[in-house]
């Protein structure tokens, strides 16, 4: 594959897989936002969004591309799969968050072990698991997804969700 193919299918790639992270990212940060407004705490909803969507669909983009990714499609269930990568992405996910709000209190307690005490214990561990919740929600559905729509074959799931049924028997016709 020549280098202008092969970089349009990496945005084509890239780009679906983050036009999804980004919508669910802003739904959850947009629920944040309105909780949030009766405090008078502003988020920045789009911004964050847009960034941890990217984020998260190189993440996933790669990850799925190897052997801890793949490892138990051949052998199980759809949801077998699906679970086992939410599980390690919800981990990670949660080490990370973690770790920047460990960081944070670092700075303030001088300390990593008064740190994590100090965030498990008084700041923002519901707000972490909040998070997770959301985010490993969102693993969830896109590893279903992406499951069914290789299983099904390449493209077809997104054409039954978006093409209007006659469609559908133009597309099965050609094949």
């Amino acid at each position: 594959m020549k280098l202008p193919a092969r970089l349009k299918h990496e945005l084509v790639e890239v780009g679906l897989v983050s036009l999804y992270f980004f919508c669910c990212f802003s739904v959850i940060l947009t629920l944040k936002k309105l909780l949030l407004a009766d405090y008078h705490v502003e988020v920045q909803a789009l911004s964050t969004a847009a960034i941890s969507a990217l984020i998260a669909a190189k993440i996933v983009i790669i990850l799925d591309k190897t052997h801890a990714g793949t490892r138990l499609e051949a052998n199980h269930s759809l949801l077998v799969a699906a679970s086992y990568k939410t599980t390690v992405y919800i981990l990670a996910t949660f080490l990370l968050l973690m770790a920047e709000k460990v960081f944070e209190a670092y700075e303030e307690s001088g300390g990593v072990i008064q740190a994590i005490a100090d965030v498990w214990a008084h700041r923002d561990r519901n707000v972490i698991l909040a998070k997770v919740l959301g985010v490993g929600l969102t693993f969830f559905a896109y590893h279903l997804y992406a499951g069914l729509d290789r299983q099904l074959g390449a493209g077809k799931l997104r054409r039954m969700v978006l093409c209007h049924p006659d469609q559908l028997k133009i597309h099965e016709i050609d094949k």
